[in-house]
């Protein structure tokens, strides 16, 4: 079995979590525990952890543990996204953690991976494309999709759906989300929580200048492009999953649709999705310092 360990180090309590992880899985025969070069200065001394280079370091590997937040998941996610048959195991040192399996406090659950104790969700994933056929520039999401203007400006654009209109909005931007985003952005801008295994593609607008704009579900079959309309003004930045940027000028669109391949997170408890929902959001988010 091949386990690589992806811990973010500057999360709290993340490198002695990656240490203990990589203790307990060394326990068992037969077990390949790989990492980034990077870390090498950090983990070299346990001396039985292979340090591989992209795309060694994923070929083949069973599973792919993400210490840290929420981001450091969705980072892990892209890295295995068609490229690697791992399943996603998260584990939270961050402040929400939504994505994770289980906590950092938890650790007695890896062993499931060993015995097969486990359930895998199959979370749908957005393609984002920007251009035309001979110039076109693609992003994938696990979380969302969202378009603004530089300093928050409002923005005017139109939404169509299989190239039919479906509305032209004035608003701070737009959001399109997997129901694994339907916990993000998505929910601070009004949207509703979704099971992560479902197939829907969630339109929520940012901010509109409307009092009948609401959020809209859309079938994972559908192709939703967005046109931007702000002559002589600084263009649109859509960023996607909250790192990857791509501006649009006056009179261009991007297009979404959901990718044919699905990201495998791993589920230890069997109800990691109700219960982040009962724990995490369900109550006032903890304070930084705690």
């Amino acid at each position: 079995m091949k386990i690589v360990i992806g811990p973010n180090l500057e999360k709290r309590n993340a490198f002695e979590t990656a240490v203990s992880v990589c203790e307990r899985i060394a326990r068992h025969p037969d077990v390949r525990i790989c990492m980034e070069p990077a870390l090498r200065d950090a983990f070299g001394h346990l001396g039985y952890i292979e340090f591989l280079t992209k795309p060694a370091l994923y070929r083949e590997a069973d599973f792919v543990v993400a210490i840290g937040g929420d981001g450091t998941i969705l980072r892990a996610a892209s890295d295995i996204f068609c490229t690697s048959p791992a399943k996603l195991v998260g584990i939270n040192t961050g402040r929400l953690g939504f994505l994770a399996a289980f906590e950092a406090d938890e650790l007695e659950l890896l062993e499931q991976l060993f015995t097969g104790d486990y359930a895998i969700s199959q979370r749908m994933v957005l393609r984002m494309a920007v251009g035309d056929a001979d110039t076109e520039k693609t992003s994938y999401a696990v979380n969302d999709i969202y378009a603004s203007r530089l300093g928050g400006r409002i923005c005017d654009f139109s939404v169509f759906v299989d190239e039919a209109l479906i509305g032209t909005f004035r608003a701070d931007g737009i959001i399109f989300s997997t129901p694994t985003g339907s916990s993000a952005y998505a929910l601070s801008a009004g949207g509703p929580v979704m099971e992560p295994d479902l197939s829907l593609i969630e339109m929520n607008l940012i901010c509109p200048h409307s009092l009948f704009a609401r959020p809209m579900l859309f079938s994972p079959k559908r192709k939703i492009r967005v046109k931007y309309s702000v002559p002589g003004e600084s263009g649109l930045i859509v960023h996607v999953d909250g790192s990857e940027e791509v501006t649009l000028a006056d009179g261009q669109s991007f297009v979404v649709t959901a990718a044919e391949e699905r990201v495998p997170f791993v589920d230890c408890k069997g109800s990691a999705f109700y219960d982040a929902l009962n724990g995490k959001l369900m109550r006032p988010i903890k304070s930084i310092g705690e």
